[in-house]
């Protein structure tokens, strides 16, 4: 593999993975709000969990400007690559 599809695969992933990231400790503050439940803890506490977890899952879908740039750089490098291969192969 080339330098540059080295490069667009990492500007791809980027952000697919930064986004994975915020809904996996959303996931986490979710199970974590359901064991405080189970072990009888005051509602105000678990209420302040799911708000944590959807705060972070509510970042997750938000992606901001630098990681939609990465991403769109990403995508026209390997859209580049696709068509020189096409061209010229």
């Amino acid at each position: 593999m080339t330098k540059a599809g080295l490069v667009s695969d990492a500007l791809i992933l980027a952000p697919a993975i930064w986004a994975c990231s915020f809904l996996l400790r959303s996931r986490w503050y979710e199970r974590e709000a359901d064991r405080l439940l189970e072990q009888g803890v005051d509602d105000h506490t678990v209420q302040l969990k799911r708000e944590e977890a959807r705060y972070y899952q509510d970042f997750a879908r938000v992606m901001p400007n630098y990681m939609l740039a990465a991403l769109t750089l990403g995508l026209a490098i390997r859209a580049f690559l696709i068509l020189s291969a096409m061209l010229t192969g």
